[in-house]
Protein backbone atom coordinates (compact mmCIF):
# COMPACT_ATOMS: atom_id res chain seq x y z
CA UNK A 1 0.00 0.00 0.00
CA UNK A 2 2.75 2.46 0.48
CA UNK A 3 3.38 2.77 -3.31
CA UNK A 4 -0.14 2.96 -3.61
CA UNK A 5 -0.55 5.51 -0.93
CA UNK A 6 2.26 7.95 -2.66
CA UNK A 7 0.52 8.00 -5.81
CA UNK A 8 -2.57 9.00 -4.34
CA UNK A 9 -0.98 11.80 -2.19
CA UNK A 10 -0.30 12.86 -6.02
CA UNK A 11 -3.39 12.86 -7.03
CA UNK A 12 -4.76 16.05 -6.67
CA UNK A 13 -8.58 15.28 -7.49
CA UNK A 14 -8.54 12.76 -5.00
CA UNK A 15 -6.79 14.57 -2.37
CA UNK A 16 -10.08 17.27 -2.46
CA UNK A 17 -12.20 14.54 -2.73
CA UNK A 18 -10.65 13.67 0.87
CA UNK A 19 -10.91 17.34 2.32
CA UNK A 20 -14.47 16.81 1.05
CA UNK A 21 -15.47 13.63 2.54
CA UNK A 22 -13.68 15.10 5.91
CA UNK A 23 -15.84 18.07 5.75
CA UNK A 24 -18.78 16.44 4.96
CA UNK A 25 -18.80 13.95 7.73
CA UNK A 26 -17.74 16.96 10.76
CA UNK A 27 -20.81 19.46 9.43
CA UNK A 28 -23.27 16.48 9.37
CA UNK A 29 -22.12 15.19 13.19
CA UNK A 30 -22.60 18.97 14.03
CA UNK A 31 -26.17 17.91 14.06
CA UNK A 32 -26.52 14.17 13.85
CA UNK A 33 -26.33 13.82 17.96
CA UNK A 34 -28.31 16.69 18.64
CA UNK A 35 -31.01 17.00 16.40
CA UNK A 36 -33.46 14.93 17.86
CA UNK A 37 -33.00 16.62 21.15
CA UNK A 38 -33.20 20.03 19.81
CA UNK A 39 -36.56 18.93 18.19
CA UNK A 40 -37.87 17.66 21.62
CA UNK A 41 -36.29 19.63 24.12
CA UNK A 42 -36.13 22.81 22.22
CA UNK A 43 -38.85 23.06 19.28
CA UNK A 44 -41.02 21.04 21.53
CA UNK A 45 -42.40 18.59 19.09
CA UNK A 46 -43.43 15.00 20.30
CA UNK A 47 -41.27 11.78 19.96
CA UNK A 48 -43.82 10.77 17.09
CA UNK A 49 -43.19 14.14 15.27
CA UNK A 50 -39.54 13.74 15.69
CA UNK A 51 -39.93 10.15 14.18
CA UNK A 52 -42.01 11.18 11.31
CA UNK A 53 -39.36 14.08 10.58
CA UNK A 54 -36.32 11.79 11.06
CA UNK A 55 -38.28 9.05 8.61
CA UNK A 56 -38.91 11.98 6.13
CA UNK A 57 -35.46 12.20 5.87
CA UNK A 58 -34.25 8.86 5.39
CA UNK A 59 -36.46 8.53 2.23
CA UNK A 60 -35.41 11.43 0.84
CA UNK A 61 -31.82 9.89 1.17
CA UNK A 62 -32.92 6.65 -0.69
CA UNK A 63 -34.69 8.90 -3.39
CA UNK A 64 -31.24 11.08 -3.70
CA UNK A 65 -29.29 7.95 -4.29
CA UNK A 66 -31.59 6.49 -7.16
CA UNK A 67 -31.78 9.65 -9.19
CA UNK A 68 -28.33 11.30 -8.04
CA UNK A 69 -26.41 8.06 -9.45
CA UNK A 70 -28.23 8.90 -12.91
CA UNK A 71 -27.51 12.74 -12.48
CA UNK A 72 -23.84 12.18 -11.90
CA UNK A 73 -23.46 10.36 -14.74
CA UNK A 74 -24.85 12.78 -17.29
CA UNK A 75 -24.06 15.97 -16.14
CA UNK A 76 -20.54 15.45 -14.35
CA UNK A 77 -19.81 14.62 -11.02
CA UNK A 78 -18.78 17.80 -9.89
CA UNK A 79 -22.23 19.78 -10.57
CA UNK A 80 -23.86 16.80 -8.30
CA UNK A 81 -21.63 17.21 -5.38
CA UNK A 82 -22.23 20.78 -5.23
CA UNK A 83 -25.58 20.59 -5.74
CA UNK A 84 -26.02 17.98 -2.83
CA UNK A 85 -23.54 20.04 -0.62
CA UNK A 86 -25.55 23.32 -1.33
CA UNK A 87 -28.62 21.40 -0.52
CA UNK A 88 -27.64 20.52 2.82
CA UNK A 89 -26.91 23.40 3.53
CA UNK A 90 -30.14 24.73 2.55
CA UNK A 91 -31.40 22.26 4.99
CA UNK A 92 -28.93 23.55 7.97
CA UNK A 93 -30.22 26.86 7.43
CA UNK A 94 -33.76 25.58 7.94
CA UNK A 95 -33.34 23.95 10.89
CA UNK A 96 -31.72 27.26 12.79
CA UNK A 97 -35.06 29.50 12.04
CA UNK A 98 -37.95 26.69 11.49
CA UNK A 99 -40.30 26.88 14.62
CA UNK A 100 -43.11 24.39 13.04
CA UNK A 101 -43.31 20.61 12.45
CA UNK A 102 -43.84 21.05 8.83
CA UNK A 103 -41.24 22.92 8.03
CA UNK A 104 -39.16 20.95 10.20
CA UNK A 105 -40.38 18.05 7.86
CA UNK A 106 -40.11 19.65 4.61
CA UNK A 107 -36.02 20.78 5.77
CA UNK A 108 -35.23 16.90 6.60
CA UNK A 109 -36.32 15.91 3.15
CA UNK A 110 -34.13 18.69 1.69
CA UNK A 111 -31.08 17.71 3.67
CA UNK A 112 -32.13 13.39 2.76
CA UNK A 113 -32.16 14.21 -0.58
CA UNK A 114 -29.06 16.50 -0.39
CA UNK A 115 -26.67 13.55 1.25
CA UNK A 116 -28.48 11.06 -1.23
CA UNK A 117 -26.93 13.25 -3.91
CA UNK A 118 -23.85 13.89 -2.41
CA UNK A 119 -22.58 10.41 -0.94
CA UNK A 120 -22.33 8.11 -4.09
CA UNK A 121 -21.50 10.84 -6.34
CA UNK A 122 -18.03 11.70 -4.60
CA UNK A 123 -17.71 7.43 -4.41
CA UNK A 124 -18.04 7.47 -8.15
CA UNK A 125 -15.55 10.35 -8.49
CA UNK A 126 -12.87 8.51 -6.24
CA UNK A 127 -13.30 5.51 -8.94
CA UNK A 128 -13.02 7.77 -11.96
CA UNK A 129 -9.90 9.57 -10.23
CA UNK A 130 -7.76 6.51 -9.34
CA UNK A 131 -6.63 3.60 -11.00
CA UNK A 132 -8.30 0.28 -10.34
CA UNK A 133 -5.35 -1.07 -8.40
CA UNK A 134 -5.32 1.55 -6.31
CA UNK A 135 -9.11 2.05 -5.08
CA UNK A 136 -9.60 -0.57 -2.21
CA UNK A 137 -6.43 2.25 -0.69
CA UNK A 138 -8.66 5.02 -2.03
CA UNK A 139 -11.43 3.79 -0.05
CA UNK A 140 -9.92 3.07 2.92
CA UNK A 141 -8.36 6.66 3.36
CA UNK A 142 -11.55 7.71 3.00
CA UNK A 143 -12.74 6.04 5.88
CA UNK A 144 -10.06 7.59 7.82
CA UNK A 145 -10.67 11.08 6.45
CA UNK A 146 -14.51 10.37 7.61
CA UNK A 147 -14.05 9.19 11.24
CA UNK A 148 -11.55 12.53 11.46
CA UNK A 149 -14.39 14.55 10.75
CA UNK A 150 -16.74 12.50 12.98
CA UNK A 151 -14.04 13.18 15.67
CA UNK A 152 -13.81 16.81 15.22
CA UNK A 153 -17.38 17.18 15.22
CA UNK A 154 -17.68 15.70 18.74
CA UNK A 155 -14.93 17.92 20.07
CA UNK A 156 -16.77 20.98 18.46
CA UNK A 157 -20.40 19.66 18.95
CA UNK A 158 -19.16 18.93 23.10
CA UNK A 159 -17.65 22.82 23.44
CA UNK A 160 -20.61 24.70 21.47
CA UNK A 161 -23.24 22.45 23.57
CA UNK A 162 -21.26 23.78 27.02
CA UNK A 163 -21.76 26.97 26.16
CA UNK A 164 -25.48 26.78 25.01
CA UNK A 165 -24.71 27.30 21.67
CA UNK A 166 -26.68 25.05 18.60
CA UNK A 167 -24.58 24.19 15.75
CA UNK A 168 -26.89 24.77 12.85
CA UNK A 169 -25.40 28.28 11.31
CA UNK A 170 -21.74 26.44 11.60
CA UNK A 171 -22.69 23.18 9.87
CA UNK A 172 -24.48 25.63 7.14
CA UNK A 173 -21.09 27.17 6.37
CA UNK A 174 -19.40 24.46 6.14
CA UNK A 175 -21.87 22.88 3.26
CA UNK A 176 -21.75 26.39 1.86
CA UNK A 177 -18.22 25.89 1.68
CA UNK A 178 -18.03 22.36 0.23
CA UNK A 179 -20.30 23.80 -2.59
CA UNK A 180 -17.88 26.70 -3.63
CA UNK A 181 -14.85 24.86 -3.06
CA UNK A 182 -16.33 21.83 -5.25
CA UNK A 183 -17.26 24.19 -8.17
CA UNK A 184 -13.82 26.04 -8.17
CA UNK A 185 -11.56 23.44 -7.00
CA UNK A 186 -12.75 19.92 -8.76
CA UNK A 187 -12.36 19.54 -12.68
CA UNK A 188 -15.22 20.02 -14.79
CA UNK A 189 -16.24 16.44 -15.84
CA UNK A 190 -19.03 17.60 -17.50
CA UNK A 191 -18.78 15.96 -21.24
CA UNK A 192 -19.43 18.70 -23.93
CA UNK A 193 -19.94 17.97 -27.49
CA UNK A 194 -20.91 15.68 -30.57
CA UNK A 195 -18.79 12.98 -29.68
CA UNK A 196 -20.80 12.49 -25.97
CA UNK A 197 -23.76 10.59 -25.96
CA UNK A 198 -25.15 10.36 -22.83
CA UNK A 199 -26.94 6.98 -21.84
CA UNK A 200 -30.95 7.23 -22.15
CA UNK A 201 -32.91 6.91 -18.73
CA UNK A 202 -34.64 4.15 -19.56
CA UNK A 203 -31.55 1.77 -20.59
CA UNK A 204 -30.04 2.20 -16.32
CA UNK A 205 -33.10 -0.64 -16.27
CA UNK A 206 -30.40 -3.07 -17.14
CA UNK A 207 -28.83 -2.86 -13.54
CA UNK A 208 -32.01 -4.56 -12.52
CA UNK A 209 -31.04 -7.48 -15.17
CA UNK A 210 -27.20 -7.52 -13.97
CA UNK A 211 -27.70 -10.63 -11.79
CA UNK A 212 -24.42 -11.08 -10.18
CA UNK A 213 -24.85 -7.32 -9.41
CA UNK A 214 -28.59 -8.37 -7.86
CA UNK A 215 -26.87 -10.85 -5.76
CA UNK A 216 -23.94 -8.80 -4.28
CA UNK A 217 -26.67 -6.01 -3.55
CA UNK A 218 -28.48 -8.80 -2.00
CA UNK A 219 -25.57 -9.65 0.42
CA UNK A 220 -24.77 -6.06 1.05
CA UNK A 221 -28.16 -5.73 2.14
CA UNK A 222 -28.11 -8.51 5.01
CA UNK A 223 -24.54 -7.03 5.83
CA UNK A 224 -25.98 -3.14 6.23
CA UNK A 225 -28.75 -5.03 8.52
CA UNK A 226 -26.29 -6.61 10.65
CA UNK A 227 -24.10 -3.07 10.87
CA UNK A 228 -27.46 -0.85 11.93
CA UNK A 229 -27.73 -3.16 15.10
CA UNK A 230 -24.55 -1.14 16.46
CA UNK A 231 -26.19 1.99 16.54
CA UNK A 232 -29.28 0.63 18.79
CA UNK A 233 -27.24 -2.11 20.62
CA UNK A 234 -24.39 0.43 21.74
CA UNK A 235 -26.63 3.12 23.54
CA UNK A 236 -29.01 0.63 24.89
CA UNK A 237 -26.54 -1.25 26.43
CA UNK A 238 -24.46 1.24 27.35
CA UNK A 239 -27.43 3.12 29.25
CA UNK A 240 -27.87 0.15 31.22
CA UNK A 241 -24.11 -0.84 32.14
CA UNK A 242 -22.45 3.02 32.16
CA UNK A 243 -25.48 5.14 33.14
CA UNK A 244 -23.81 7.81 31.47
CA UNK A 245 -24.56 9.24 28.16
CA UNK A 246 -20.46 10.82 28.43
CA UNK A 247 -19.08 7.30 28.81
CA UNK A 248 -21.19 6.27 25.89
CA UNK A 249 -20.21 8.97 23.73
CA UNK A 250 -16.79 8.19 24.53
CA UNK A 251 -16.74 4.70 23.11
CA UNK A 252 -17.95 6.36 19.56
CA UNK A 253 -14.73 8.35 20.26
CA UNK A 254 -12.63 5.49 20.60
CA UNK A 255 -14.21 3.79 17.70
CA UNK A 256 -13.57 6.71 15.58
CA UNK A 257 -9.93 7.07 16.87
CA UNK A 258 -9.42 2.90 16.09
CA UNK A 259 -9.88 3.76 12.60
CA UNK A 260 -7.71 6.99 12.08
CA UNK A 261 -5.46 5.00 13.27
CA UNK A 262 -5.74 1.18 12.64
CA UNK A 263 -7.40 1.98 8.95
CA UNK A 264 -3.66 2.19 6.81
CA UNK A 265 -2.34 -0.69 8.48
CA UNK A 266 -5.69 -3.08 7.57
CA UNK A 267 -5.21 -1.58 4.65
CA UNK A 268 -1.53 -2.36 3.77
CA UNK A 269 -1.46 -5.32 5.40
CA UNK A 270 -4.22 -7.18 4.96
CA UNK A 271 -7.02 -5.69 2.66
CA UNK A 272 -4.09 -5.86 0.15
CA UNK A 273 -3.03 -9.72 0.51
CA UNK A 274 -6.17 -11.48 0.93
CA UNK A 275 -9.04 -11.98 -1.74
CA UNK A 276 -11.91 -9.07 -1.07
CA UNK A 277 -14.08 -11.71 -0.96
CA UNK A 278 -12.90 -13.56 1.89
CA UNK A 279 -12.26 -9.75 3.18
CA UNK A 280 -15.75 -9.35 3.14
CA UNK A 281 -16.66 -12.27 4.95
CA UNK A 282 -14.07 -11.75 7.87
CA UNK A 283 -15.07 -8.42 8.18
CA UNK A 284 -19.02 -9.85 8.28
CA UNK A 285 -18.22 -12.03 11.30
CA UNK A 286 -16.21 -9.61 13.28
CA UNK A 287 -19.44 -7.40 13.00
CA UNK A 288 -21.19 -9.96 14.62
CA UNK A 289 -18.92 -11.23 17.18
CA UNK A 290 -18.04 -7.40 18.65
CA UNK A 291 -22.42 -7.57 18.94
CA UNK A 292 -22.34 -10.16 20.98
CA UNK A 293 -19.73 -9.10 22.68
CA UNK A 294 -21.48 -6.17 23.51
CA UNK A 295 -24.58 -8.03 24.46
CA UNK A 296 -22.39 -9.65 27.23
CA UNK A 297 -20.75 -6.32 28.41
CA UNK A 298 -20.97 -5.35 31.93
CA UNK A 299 -19.01 -2.53 32.00
CA UNK A 300 -16.90 0.20 30.18
CA UNK A 301 -13.28 -1.78 29.36
CA UNK A 302 -15.42 -4.74 27.82
CA UNK A 303 -18.15 -2.55 26.09
CA UNK A 304 -14.80 -0.35 24.42
CA UNK A 305 -13.24 -3.86 23.63
CA UNK A 306 -16.61 -5.44 22.01
CA UNK A 307 -17.04 -1.99 19.82
CA UNK A 308 -13.69 -2.51 18.99
CA UNK A 309 -13.94 -5.70 17.36
CA UNK A 310 -17.12 -4.37 15.31
CA UNK A 311 -15.17 -1.37 13.85
CA UNK A 312 -12.42 -4.04 12.98
CA UNK A 313 -14.85 -5.38 10.79
CA UNK A 314 -16.35 -2.50 9.82
CA UNK A 315 -12.57 -1.86 8.79
CA UNK A 316 -12.27 -4.85 6.54
CA UNK A 317 -15.68 -4.51 4.62
CA UNK A 318 -16.52 -1.34 4.19
CA UNK A 319 -13.66 -0.45 1.25
CA UNK A 320 -13.86 -3.97 -0.14
CA UNK A 321 -17.42 -3.11 -0.58
CA UNK A 322 -17.03 0.43 -2.54
CA UNK A 323 -14.21 -1.03 -4.58
CA UNK A 324 -16.25 -4.27 -5.42
CA UNK A 325 -19.07 -1.83 -6.73
CA UNK A 326 -16.83 -0.32 -9.37
CA UNK A 327 -15.64 -3.92 -10.45
CA UNK A 328 -19.49 -4.81 -11.27
CA UNK A 329 -20.30 -1.51 -12.54
CA UNK A 330 -19.87 -0.15 -16.28
CA UNK A 331 -17.87 2.40 -16.34
CA UNK A 332 -20.29 5.00 -17.89
CA UNK A 333 -23.19 4.06 -15.27
CA UNK A 334 -20.24 3.78 -12.38
CA UNK A 335 -22.48 7.21 -10.65
CA UNK A 336 -25.80 4.76 -11.38
CA UNK A 337 -23.93 1.58 -9.91
CA UNK A 338 -22.92 3.56 -6.56
CA UNK A 339 -26.24 5.21 -6.16
CA UNK A 340 -28.17 1.48 -6.19
CA UNK A 341 -25.71 0.60 -4.26
CA UNK A 342 -26.39 3.32 -1.37
CA UNK A 343 -29.88 2.57 -1.99
CA UNK A 344 -29.50 -0.55 -0.89
CA UNK A 345 -27.36 0.15 2.34
CA UNK A 346 -30.29 2.24 3.08
CA UNK A 347 -32.95 -0.40 2.63
CA UNK A 348 -30.42 -2.77 4.60
CA UNK A 349 -30.32 0.06 7.24
CA UNK A 350 -33.79 0.79 7.62
CA UNK A 351 -34.84 -3.38 8.11
CA UNK A 352 -31.83 -3.82 10.49
CA UNK A 353 -32.83 -1.26 12.77
CA UNK A 354 -36.81 -2.59 12.86
CA UNK A 355 -35.78 -6.45 12.90
CA UNK A 356 -33.26 -5.16 15.70
CA UNK A 357 -35.81 -3.65 17.59
CA UNK A 358 -38.15 -6.25 17.74
CA UNK A 359 -35.11 -8.71 18.72
CA UNK A 360 -33.90 -6.89 21.21
CA UNK A 361 -37.56 -6.51 23.11
CA UNK A 362 -38.69 -10.07 22.27
CA UNK A 363 -35.18 -10.90 24.28
CA UNK A 364 -35.60 -8.76 26.93
CA UNK A 365 -35.05 -5.88 26.20
CA UNK A 366 -31.34 -3.93 26.94
CA UNK A 367 -31.09 -5.47 30.59
CA UNK A 368 -30.59 -8.70 29.73
CA UNK A 369 -27.26 -10.64 28.08
CA UNK A 370 -28.21 -11.25 24.04
CA UNK A 371 -28.49 -14.82 23.75
CA UNK A 372 -25.21 -16.27 21.83
CA UNK A 373 -26.81 -18.24 19.44
CA UNK A 374 -29.12 -15.84 17.98
CA UNK A 375 -26.37 -13.06 16.98
CA UNK A 376 -24.02 -16.27 15.97
CA UNK A 377 -26.23 -17.20 13.30
CA UNK A 378 -27.10 -13.49 12.37
CA UNK A 379 -23.72 -12.78 10.94
CA UNK A 380 -22.62 -16.63 10.08
CA UNK A 381 -25.47 -16.30 7.45
CA UNK A 382 -24.22 -13.27 6.34
CA UNK A 383 -20.16 -14.60 6.31
CA UNK A 384 -21.27 -17.94 4.45
CA UNK A 385 -23.53 -15.37 1.83
CA UNK A 386 -20.31 -13.25 1.68
CA UNK A 387 -18.29 -16.73 0.67
CA UNK A 388 -21.22 -17.46 -1.87
CA UNK A 389 -20.39 -14.32 -3.90
CA UNK A 390 -16.75 -15.06 -4.08
CA UNK A 391 -17.40 -18.90 -5.48
CA UNK A 392 -19.98 -17.50 -7.54
CA UNK A 393 -17.87 -14.82 -8.93
CA UNK A 394 -14.57 -17.28 -9.52
CA UNK A 395 -17.02 -19.25 -11.12
CA UNK A 396 -18.23 -16.44 -13.49
CA UNK A 397 -14.58 -15.52 -14.11
CA UNK A 398 -14.01 -19.33 -15.40
CA UNK A 399 -17.03 -19.59 -17.67
CA UNK A 400 -16.06 -16.35 -19.23
CA UNK A 401 -12.34 -17.70 -20.31
CA UNK A 402 -10.43 -15.19 -18.31
CA UNK A 403 -8.64 -17.83 -16.49
CA UNK A 404 -8.39 -19.11 -13.06
CA UNK A 405 -8.94 -17.22 -9.56
CA UNK A 406 -5.20 -16.90 -9.24
CA UNK A 407 -4.56 -15.52 -12.65
CA UNK A 408 -7.02 -13.14 -12.68
CA UNK A 409 -5.71 -11.74 -9.03
CA UNK A 410 -2.16 -11.25 -11.02
CA UNK A 411 -4.23 -9.27 -14.03
CA UNK A 412 -5.81 -6.74 -11.61
CA UNK A 413 -9.44 -8.29 -12.28
CA UNK A 414 -9.94 -9.46 -8.83
CA UNK A 415 -7.35 -8.16 -6.48
CA UNK A 416 -8.02 -4.94 -4.81
CA UNK A 417 -4.45 -3.38 -3.78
Amino acid sequence: MTASSGALWRNKPYLILLLLVFFMHLASYLVIPVFPVFLQKVRLLHLAQVGFILGAGSIAYQIGSLIGGPMSDRWGRRAIIALGALLQGVAMLGYHYSTRYGMFLLFSSVNGLGLGLLAPTIKAMIADEVEEAKRTAAFSWRGILAHSGIIVAGLVITWMTSIGQQPFMIAAAVFGLLAVLTFFALPDDRCIGPDCRHTPISEYRHILKHRSFLLFSGITLLIWALYAQFAMVLPLRGEHVLHSATLIGLVWTINSITVVLLQGFVSRFVLSRINPYVALAAGTTLLGAGLTAMGWANQFVTLSAAAVVFIVGEMLFMPVQDSLVTHFAKEEWLGAYFGFSNFVSGIGTALGTSIGGAMVEKLGGSRQPQPVDQLRDHYAFAGCAARLVRDLRDAALQKSGTGSRTENRKKGRCHLA
